[in-house]
């Protein structure tokens, strides 16, 4: 590749899969990486501080990712680097949680430039919690001691979203974290930052309370003691706020808050009880909407009733379905699936019924009837634009190409292979017109797309997020893994083309997923 910020979000990717093949090469190659990393920083940090002054062509182009004028080249470039830094520090963190967070701190001491180290700690104090979400998803102890350390500059949603995934994956440590947020809000609540965190926490905490009274229940995070103190300090908040906005905040959480603490909510309604109008306008405006509405009422119960129907049926099939898989008498085989089909025609979205039929086709063929399942597949492609245009459409083609994957994958290749190659012309197609609006070279540059600008989001995100690609691309590789490996060579552009191979690479290498491919060829080969 010809970008070296390209070069080195790949390179972090590329040891992150290799730490599913080999650890200790992969800490190699992250080692490498990072040492590139290191010096391509401290090269524009150098660079920034013998700056003067803009030249004067930088005034007069916006900048088209990172807002204002007057941004010098290596300005931008700095701006891209740092960005590049995110997709290293979260590849880090799914493997090593004390390497990424290690990496994090180096890499920002680094900088000396006083403008740009200003920027770069207000951008990583948004970022941190980003980075420790996704080192609890490996290591729930390290997450809660990050998430303990982080919670000296206050506590926000993003603390409560950390702490549920703390807890799911190590309730002891969920319990830990969640009693270190509990008192740092009694020793500070000015400390939480907006009513909804007190919210978010009340809800999360009930919700566990009730969950641990079940015979197999979890222990709870908070007990009603804990979520007593919660609800007291909340309701004090609510209690301070006099405007407008804090009216309505207390009066949307008063029974939230009554529910634990009964004195306080009385308390807040006698408060804002006389700040919401006379009882006679809020009757007449009661009285005109329930008039309004009387007019729709019997239609919306039609509906409803009609939806529920659909819906109590749906989950009958969808038992049922499972039965094919079993032996069964052809006749009762051939009644599931005939009534499955006719739920399926009736259900409301493309996407859906896709999904529903690939399904349906996959049980059917696993009952050995492969002539049935290509039929049943047939009326998912009838769905399916067979010269896709926009999104949506690229997208049925997948989830048609999945359905195929597993009811019949040597089907599901010419669909993919003339996909890709109406999705380069729309690649290609988009990098035109990002070049033309990009004059100042930050998502495009040397004709190359620049994946570090994303923040790492673009290679985590199809490399790692996408669960439901990983099955289908399983699938095909146990069919004909060459022929899998040939599609992702069908990409024009490189950066596209790596993408999928490494899309590839971590489906079948991925030794947490229960059902993985394990063909003699698979390499790491990104040519």
């Amino acid at each position: 590749m010809r970008s070296v910020e390209n070069r080195l979000s790949f390179s972090a990717e590329l040891a992150s899969l290799m730490w599913l093949h080999d650890e200790k090469e992969a800490k190699a190659m992250y080692a490498g990486a990072i040492s590139d990393f290191k010096q391509l920083l401290m090269h524009f940090d150098a660079q920034m501080n013998s700056l003067d002054t803009p030249a004067e062509d930088d005034y007069t182009s916006m900048s088209f990712l990172f807002g204002g004028m007057g941004r010098s080249p290596v300005e931008r470039k700095l701006r891209v680097s740092m960005m590049v830094r995110q997709q290293i520090a979260l590849s880090l963190a799914e493997r090593d949680a004390e390497m990424a967070y290690a990496f994090f701190y180096e890499t920002a001491g680094l900088i000396s430039n006083p403008k740009f180290r200003e920027e770069t700690e207000q951008a990583d104090k948004m970022f941190e919690m980003q980075l420790v979400k996704q080192i609890a998803e490996s290591n729930a102890t390290k997450a809660a001691q990050f998430g303990i350390a982080s919670l000296k500059d206050g506590i926000d949603g993003n603390h409560v979203e950390l702490l549920k995934k703390i807890y799911a994956k190590d309730t002891d440590k969920g319990i830990e974290f969640g009693q270190a947020i509990l008192s740092k809000l009694k020793s500070d609540k000015s400390s939480v930052k907006g009513g909804y965190v007190f919210n978010s926490l009340l809800s999360f905490g009930a919700q566990t309370l009730d969950a641990s009274k079940k015979p197999d229940g979890k222990k709870t995070i908070y007990s009603q003691s804990d979520l007593r103190d919660i609800a007291e300090q909340f309701a004090q908040v609510l209690l301070a706020d006099a405007d407008e906005d804090g009216q309505y905040m207390a009066m949307s959480f008063v029974a939230q808050i009554e529910k634990y603490s009964p004195n306080r909510g009385a308390q807040i309604r006698a408060k804002f009880r006389s700040q919401q109008g006379s009882s006679s306008n809020m009757n007449s405006a009661a009285y005109a909407a329930n008039r309004a509405a009387a007019y729709g009422n019997t239609n919306t119960m039609v509906r409803n009733a009609e939806r529920q129907e659909h819906e109590k049926a749906s989950a009958q099939m969808f038992e049922d379905m499972k039965k094919l898989g079993q032996p069964l008498p052809e006749e009762e085989r051939n009644k599931i699936v005939a009534q499955a089909r006719q739920i399926i025609s009736k259900t409301p979205g493309k996407d859906k019924r896709i999904t529903s039929l690939s399904l349906l086709a996959a049980q059917v063929a696993k009952a050995g009837d492969k002539q049935l399942a290509d039929e049943i597949m047939r009326d998912a492609e009838r769905l399916v634009n067979p010269m896709p245009k926009n999104y949506q459409d690229f997208l049925f083609t997948w989830m048609l190409a999945a359905g195929y994957a597993e009811a019949n994958p040597a089907k599901a290749f010419p669909f993919l292979d003339d996909a890709i190659v109406r999705a380069n012309e729309t690649i290609s197609a988009f990098v035109k017109v990002a070049e033309f609006i990009d004059v100042n070279e930050e998502m495009v540059s040397d004709g190359e797309v620049q994946v570090g600008v994303f923040g790492g989001s673009m290679i985590r995100g199809l490399t790692s997020d996408m669960g439901v690609a990983n099955t289908t691309l399983v699938s095909l590789s146990k069919s004909d893994f060459t022929r899998t490996k040939a599609l992702t060579n069908s990409f024009d552009r490189t950066e596209v083309r790596v993408l999928a191979k490494m899309m590839v690479l971590r489906a079948v290498l991925d030794e947490k997923k229960p059902k993985q491919a394990e063909p003699d060829d698979i390499v790491l080969d990104t040519h």
